[in-house]
């Protein structure tokens, strides 16, 4: 498995504002959703964890090296692509998940790691259409979107059964059928949202995770706002697939922002949107938890602040029966650890301190903070637009 983990598990690292979550699937296969690297720190080490060096400790061996089974990129802001190109430079990654258009559309303010994702992704996608079908381990690339995309000179020969339309799902993890373990059914991004605003381009997914007979149920929306969100439930309960919207452990979309609940009327001012929070409480299961990937909350915001949102974290409270999880205040200096909940014989449980912190992580983490602690002028670093 992953690490010490011996069960199927969600792992939320604390990464700041930023996405990073490793999924132990079973036995060698092991899924990460997006990654914000944090081998540059600074006095906030808590959130700052090396991600990378995480993944190489923890990750199984795959002729001596670690390997990752799948990759599946939301979308390319910084903050969920971070320490991409280190990670592929140190681990086999069998497989990538990714959406072409918006690569299409942003090409001119991608980050260096965002670009080095979007050279790996064409050159598996000319290398399977080469091969005429699986090109294997290390090579494999899934391209979520529509038919269309198969129309595109780039994509021209690409064999189907490596496209994923948004209502279907994926079951099928760097060549190996794990149906009897794991299921990710894709739920946006939508067709004519393509060319949108980048984060409402974003990958959304129901993941399940079976042990046994325990279904554990992580829903993750990227970075999306209130009329996507709104818009899956509308789509997903026409197609009567109620179902593939429940969760045992939901990541708040866009790092608790209040964008998910709240609209901007005319006049400047948020108005709640309860309905999206009725259409959440609704479809958690029995002790669901609200988990943000996130700094730690300020007392209040501040018009045109970036997320986290305390009025956001306020809503979740509201309805999240096993409680609301900020990543960047559950590791703190004296105790850094990821948040992780396991699929056990007992039901989707919270286990607290399941990982430590590798030596390797620790040494980059101290080498980072003793840089930044020997300047006056504190790391920065721009994450994207699209960010409040």
């Amino acid at each position: 498995m992953f690490g010490d983990l011996t069960y199927p598990s969600f792992v939320f690292w604390p990464v700041g504002c930023g996405d990073s979550t490793t999924i132990p699937i079973v036995g060698d296969f092991t899924l990460q959703i997006d990654i914000n690297d944090g081998a540059t720190a600074d006095n906030t080490d808590n959130e700052r964890i090396p991600v990378v060096d995480e993944l190489v400790a923890k990750l199984p061996r795959l002729n001596g090296k670690p390997y990752l089974s799948c990759f599946a990129l939301t979308h390319p802001d910084l903050d969920h692509v971070k320490g991409f190109k280190e990670l592929l430079k140190r681990v086999v990654i069998g497989e990538l998940w990714f959406t072409p258009r918006v690569f299409w559309e942003y090409k001119k303010d991608l980050s260096p790691d965002a670009l080095a994702f979007c050279e790996e992704a064409q050159r598996r996608v000319k290398h399977t259409i080469a091969a005429g079908g699986d090109p294997g381990r290390g090579h494999r690339v899934r391209l979520i979107g529509y038919d269309d995309l198969l129309g595109k000179d780039d994509y021209r020969g690409f064999p189907r059964k490596f496209l994923t339309i948004p209502g279907q799902s994926i079951e099928i993890v760097d060549g190996q059928d794990l149906s009897q373990f794991f299921s990710a059914f894709v739920h946006a991004p939508f067709k004519d949202d393509s060319a949108g605003e980048r984060n409402e381009t974003s990958l959304a997914l129901q993941v399940r995770l079976y042990h046994g007979r325990t279904v554990g149920c992580g829903l993750f929306f990227g970075d999306l706002s209130y009329p996507t969100i709104r818009r899956i439930f509308d789509e997903t309960h026409r197609h009567n697939n109620d179902d593939r919207l429940v969760w045992d452990v939901h990541l708040s979309s866009h790092h608790c922002s209040k964008k998910v609940m709240y609209v901007r009327n005319q006049d400047g001012s948020d108005v709640l949107m309860q309905d999206i929070l009725d259409e959440l409480n609704a479809v958690q299961a029995d002790g669901g938890c609200i988990v943000a990937s996130s700094s730690a909350f300020p007392a209040s915001n501040s018009p045109g602040d970036n997320p986290p949102h305390i009025k956001a974290r306020r809503r979740y409270e509201e309805i999240a029966i096993g409680g609301f999880i900020c990543t960047g205040e559950y590791s703190t200096p004296e105790n850094m650890r990821p948040v992780v909940f396991s699929v056990t014989e007992r039901g989707v449980i919270f286990v607290g301190d399941a990982l430590e912190l590798s030596e390797e992580s620790r040494s980059t983490l101290a080498k980072a903070v003793a840089a930044a602690r020997g300047t006056d002028r504190p790391p920065t670093e721009r994450v994207g637009f699209g960010r409040t």
